[in-house]
C-alpha cells in the first residue's frame, strides 16, 4: 500500500509540474554565482523530448512542458560542467553544477568572436580587445552590433538598453558609465547581450520588452576578491601646468558587489560625465514618472562641434561608492553616493545673422565666461525579484548647483553672473503580485524640487536683476490588473491618481521695455488627474498586437482660472517576426497631449542678457498624430546587424511662437493662433563582423526635416529645416603589428524660408587612428582628425589636429606612457550654425599643445 501510495501521490506532483511548469535556479557548486545559459532538456518516460530551456543572466529558469506531455527526466548541461539527470517530480529548487575539465589532445583552439544561445547573444571580450584599448567601453566600441554613443549611453540595433548588469546583477542602477568607463576588458571575460529582456520575473510571458540588456562577465581571478586600477599623470602646456589621476577599485562576489571610483583631471577630460543616469526605470509606467528639472536660464556655456577633450578647459574631480548586497537569492540591497565638481572655462566669438521677413539682422559678441558645476547625489534601493513578487523602493536625493559668469563684448556689451541650483528628493515605489495568468500592481511615486535662482546684468547705464524661487511637489499612485485569456490574449486595466502643485515666484527689474507680462508673479499652480490605461495584446509565435486606450481627465488651477480638459489617445502597435533574423514593427498613434508643466507662468523671464521669455497663461491641449515603422536584422553567427526607424508626425499647436526685437532685447513668446508642425525623421544603420582582418565595420545614417511657423515682428514666416548626417567607420588589423581605425562624420543642413533664398551648409569630419606594435610591450599611437566646414557660400574652413602617444608595458602590471595632444598647436576651430530663422558663423577657442607624462598600475 505505500508503494501503491507513493505512486499515485508522484503521478500527481508529476502531473502539477507539468501543467504549471518546472522553476529553478542553476549556480556553480564552488562559490554559488548564478550560471547563464545552461541547457535544461525535459524527456517524458519514453524518450521523447518535452521541452527545452536555458538559464537566464541570474540562473532562473522556468520550463513548460510541451502542449500533452509529461515530464519524467529533466537533464541540465552547459560547457564546462558535469551534465546531470534529475527526476522531474524531485527537481530541485536550487541546481548546484561541478565544473568538469575535458581532456582533448594537443591543438589550437580558438573561441568564436561570436556565439548565440537562445535570446542571448555573446561576445567573446579578447576576440575583440586591440592592444590600445584601456576600458571596456573602448572594446564594446568595436563589436557588431553594439554602439557607444558620446554620452556613454549603449544601443544594441538602434535601441537603447533597459539594463546593465555585472554577473546578472544591478549594482548601478543606470549610471553604467562607472563601470564602462573603469573595468579593464583583462577582466572580462565575455558580453551577454540578452534580447526581449524582461528584468521583472513576475512579468514574464505577460509583460514583452522589444530592448535588451548587457551583462558582464568576469574571468575567475577578477571575482571574489578587489581588482582595479591606479593611474597618474602630469605634464604641461603653454596656459597651465596639466595632471590627471585616479583610483577605481571594485570587488564582484557571489553575494555582493561594491565598486569605488575617485578622479581628478585639468587635461580636458570629464571624469563627471560618468555620473550620468543613462537608464531610467520606465518598465512600469513609461514615461509617467519622467519629470526633468527645468533650466529657467540660457546661460551655460556655447558648445563647438568638437570632440569634448579638443575644446574642455577645465578643473574636474569625482568621487563615488557604489555598493549592493544579496539579502536572499531573490532579494538584495543596494546604495550610491557621489560627488561631482566640474569648472569650465571658454573663449568664444560669433556673427549671427537673423532672418526677417524684410531682410536681415546681424550682431556680433566675443564672449569670455566661466561655468562651475557641483552635484552631490545618494540613492538606496530595495529589490525583490521572484516569479510571483515583485518588489522595488528607491529613495533618492540630487543637489546640484551651478554658477555662471560671462563678460561679452560687441553689438550688447555686458557682464553676466548667474547661480541655479536644483535640489530634488524622490521616492519611487513599485509591488506586483502574481497569482498564474493574473497580477495586480500597485507603484507610488513622490518627487519634490525646489529651485531659488538669480540672474543678475550689468550694462553701461543700466542693470538687470532677475530673481526665481520655485517649489514643486508632484505624485502619481495608480493599480493595475493584469488579466491572461487563453494562450493569446491578455489585457491590463489600469487605473491612478496625479497631481502636481508648484509654487512660481519670480521678480524682474531694471528691464527699461514694456512687455506684454507683468515682470513679477507670485502664482500658484496646479492640477489633479484622473486616469484610466486599458490595454489589450494579442501574441502569436510570431505576431504580437497591442492597443492601448488611455483617457486622462485633468482639473487644472492657475492664476486667473482652472480648466478641466479630457486628454485621450489611441494607440496600436504590431510587430511581427518572420524568422530568428527579421522583426519588422509599426505603430500608430492619435489623440490629446497636456500641455509642458514648465511653459505655464503669468509672467516674463529674463533667460539672458539678450532673451526675454513669456510664459502660458494657461494650459491648452495639443492634437498629436504619429506613424512609425521599424525593422530590425540580425545574423549573430556571421556578425551582421542593421536597423531602420522611420516616423511621421503632425502636431495641431494651440499657440504659435512669437520672436519680436524691442530695444537690447529678443522678446519670445506665444500667440493663440493654432498652427501646424509635421516633421519626418529616419535613422538607419548597418554594423558587420569582418573576422578575417579582426575587425569591424559599420555606417549610420540619420535624416530629420520639420517644417513650422513663427510669428516675427508680427509677420507669419513659414519655415522648413533639415539635418542629413552619414557615419561610415571601420576598424580593423592591418598586419600583426598594425590596428587601423577610420571613422568619417558627415552633415547636411538647410534652412528654407518662404519668399526667401534656401540657405544650405555641408561640414564633414574624418578620424584615422594608427596602433603600431613594434614589439610585445611597446605600443605607438598616431591619430590624425581633419574638419572641414563651410561658412558661407565661398568660404569654408579647413582644421588639422594631430596626436601622438607611446605606451611601454612593464611586467603584467605596470605600464607607462607619454603623450602629446594638437601637436600643430591650434588654437581656435571655426564653424556655421543653424538655429530656427537664425545662423551663426562661429570662432571657439580649443585646447593647445599638451604634453603629458604617466604611469598606471594594475592589480
Amino acid at each position: 500500500m505505500k508503494w501503491i501510495a507513493f505512486f499515485v501521490v508522484s503521478l500527481i506532483v508529476a502531473a502539477t509540474a507539468s501543467a504549471q511548469g518546472l522553476t529553478g535556479r542553476i549556480v556553480d557548486a564552488a562559490d554559488g554565482r548564478p550560471l547563464a545559459g545552461a541547457i535544461l532538456l525535459a524527456a517524458d518516460s519514453t524518450g521523447r523530448q518535452a521541452g527545452y530551456t536555458t538559464s537566464a543572466a541570474d540562473g532562473s529558469f522556468r520550463l513548460r512542458p510541451r502542449q500533452g506531455m509529461r515530464a519524467a527526466w529533466i537533464d541540465v548541461s552547459m560547457m564546462g560542467y558535469r551534465a546531470q539527470r534529475f527526476d522531474a517530480a524531485r527537481l530541485p529548487q536550487e541546481i548546484r553544477l561541478e565544473a568538469s575539465a575535458v581532456e582533448i589532445r594537443e591543438v589550437e583552439i580558438r573561441a568564436p568572436r561570436l556565439s548565440l544561445r537562445g535570446d542571448t547573444v555573446s561576445y567573446n571580450v579578447a576576440g575583440f580587445t586591440e592592444a590600445q584599448d584601456r576600458t571596456i567601453a573602448d572594446v564594446l566600441r568595436k563589436m557588431p552590433g553594439i554602439e557607444v554613443e558620446k554620452t556613454g549611453e549603449i544601443r544594441y540595433n538602434g535601441e537603447a538598453i533597459n539594463k546593465f548588469y555585472i554577473e546578472g546583477m544591478d549594482m548601478l542602477d543606470g549610471r553604467y558609465s562607472l563601470a564602462t568607463n573603469n573595468i579593464a576588458p583583462q577582466d572580462v571575460a565575455s558580453v551577454e547581450v540578452m534580447e526581449n529582456h524582461q528584468p521583472i520575473k513576475a512579468l514574464r510571458d505577460v509583460l514583452y520588452s522589444d530592448r535588451a540588456a548587457l551583462n558582464l562577465r568576469l574571468k575567475k581571478q577578477a571575482r571574489s576578491h578587489w581588482t582595479g586600477t591606479l593611474r597618474g599623470a602630469g605634464g604641461w602646456s603653454p596656459d597651465e601646468a596639466l595632471g590627471s589621476g585616479s583610483v577605481f577599485a571594485m570587488r564582484i562576489a557571489a553575494q555582493s558587489q561594491t565598486m569605488f571610483n575617485l578622479k581628478g583631471d585639468n587635461t580636458g577630460e570629464d571624469p563627471t560625465s560618468d555620473l550620468h543616469q543613462l537608464t531610467v526605470e520606465e518598465l512600469l509606467n513609461s514615461a509617467d514618472n519622467r519629470c526633468e528639472t527645468p533650466e529657467w536660464f540660457s546661460t551655460g556655456l556655447s558648445e563647438a562641434p568638437l570632440d569634448d577633450r579638443r575644446t574642455r578647459l577645465n578643473r574636474s574631480a569625482m568621487a563615488s561608492a557604489d555598493h549592493l548586497r544579496k539579502l536572499t537569492d531573490d532579494c538584495q540591497l543596494s546604495g550610491h553616493v557621489a560627488y561631482g565638481y566640474d569648472r569650465l572655462a571658454s573663449d568664444y566669438a560669433s556673427r549671427i545673422v537673423r532672418y526677417l521677413s524684410d531682410g536681415e539682422l546681424a550682431e556680433e559678441l566675443a564672449e569670455q565666461a566661466r561655468l562651475t558645476d557641483r552635484q552631490l547625489a545618494a540613492h538606496v534601493k530595495l529589490l525583490a525579484n521572484t516569479e510571483r513578487f515583485y518588489l522595488m523602493d528607491r529613495l533618492s536625493a540630487d543637489l546640484a548647483w551651478s554658477d555662471f559668469d560671462a563678460a561679452t563684448t560687441g553689438s550688447y556689451p555686458n557682464r553676466q553672473q548667474a547661480e541655479a541650483p536644483a535640489h530634488r528628493v524622490e521616492n519611487d515605489l513599485n509591488y506586483i503580485r502574481r497569482t498564474g495568468h493574473r497580477t495586480l500592481t500597485v507603484t507610488s511615486n513622490l518627487l519634490w524640487l525646489t529651485q531659488p535662482q538669480r540672474l543678475d546684468v550689468v550694462r553701461e547705464g543700466s542693470a538687470q536683476r532677475q530673481r526665481l524661487d520655485i517649489d514643486l511637489l508632484r505624485m502619481n499612485h495608480n493599480v493595475a490588473w493584469g488579466l491572461g485569456a487563453g494562450r493569446r490574449w491578455s489585457f491590463q486595466f489600469k487605473g491612478g491618481l496625479a497631481a502636481l502643485c508648484r509654487r512660481f515666484d519670480s521678480s524682474l527689474s531694471g528691464l527699461g521695455v514694456e512687455t506684454s507680462a507683468p515682470p513679477a508673479a507670485d502664482t500658484r499652480f496646479g492640477y489633479g488627474s484622473l486616469y484610466l490605461r486599458p490595454t489589450a495584446t494579442c501574441r502569436t509565435q510570431r505576431l504580437r498586437l497591442i492597443l492601448a486606450l488611455p483617457v486622462d481627465w485633468r482639473c487644472y488651477r492657475y492664476t486667473g482660472g482652472s480648466s478641466t480638459p479630457l486628454l485621450w489617445s489611441a494607440n496600436l502597435s504590431a510587430r511581427w517576426t518572420p524568422s530568428a533574423c527579421w522583426a519588422l514593427s509599426a505603430s500608430g498613434a492619435a489623440g490629446e497631449q497636456g500641455a509642458a508643466d514648465a511653459t505655464i507662468y503669468p509672467a516674463v523671464l529674463l533667460r539672458d542678457y539678450r532673451t526675454l521669455v513669456s510664459g502660458v497663461a494657461s494650459p491648452v491641449s495639443t492634437p498629436v498624430r504619429m506613424l512609425t515603422a521599424g525593422a530590425n536584422y540580425k545574423n549573430p553567427l556571421n556578425g551582421i546587424f542593421a536597423h531602420l526607424f522611420l516616423q511621421r508626425s503632425w502636431y495641431d499647436l494651440p499657440w504659435l511662437a512669437t520672436q519680436d526685437f524691442e530695444g537690447d532685447y529678443i522678446v519670445s513668446g506665444q500667440l493663440r493662433e493654432t498652427n501646424r508642425m509635421v516633421s519626418w525623421s529616419l535613422a538607419t544603420g548597418v554594423s558587420t563582423n569582418i573576422d578575417v582582418l579582426h575587425g569591424q565595420a559599420g555606417v549610420d545614417l540619420a535624416w530629420n526635416d520639420t517644417r513650422m511657423e513663427i510669428s516675427q515682428q508680427g509677420v507669419r514666416m513659414p519655415y522648413r529645416s533639415g539635418v542629413l548626417t552619414l557615419s561610415p567607420r571601420v576598424n580593423l588589423r592591418a598586419a600583426r603589428w598594425l590596428n587601423v581605425e577610420y571613422t568619417f562624420n558627415y552633415r547636411y543642413t538647410q534652412l528654407r524660408i518662404e519668399s526667401a533664398a534656401p540657405t544650405d551648409r555641408h561640414a564633414f569630419d574624418q578620424r584615422l587612428q594608427l596602433n603600431l606594435t613594434p614589439a610585445k610591450n611597446l605600443l605607438l599611437q598616431l591619430t590624425g582628425e581633419h574638419y572641414r566646414t563651410q561658412l558661407s557660400d565661398t568660404r569654408s574652413k579647413h582644421l588639422v589636429l594631430l596626436d601622438a602617444s607611446v605606451r611601454w608595458k612593464v611586467g603584467e602590471r605596470w605600464e607607462l606612457w607619454a603623450s602629446a595632444a594638437n601637436l600643430l598647436n591650434e588654437r581656435e576651430y571655426a564653424y556655421t550654425l543653424f538655429d530656427g530663422l537664425s545662423s551663426s558663423a562661429s570662432r571657439y577657442a580649443i585646447r593647445p599643445c599638451n604634453l603629458l607624462l604617466g604611469a598606471s598600475w594594475k592589480f
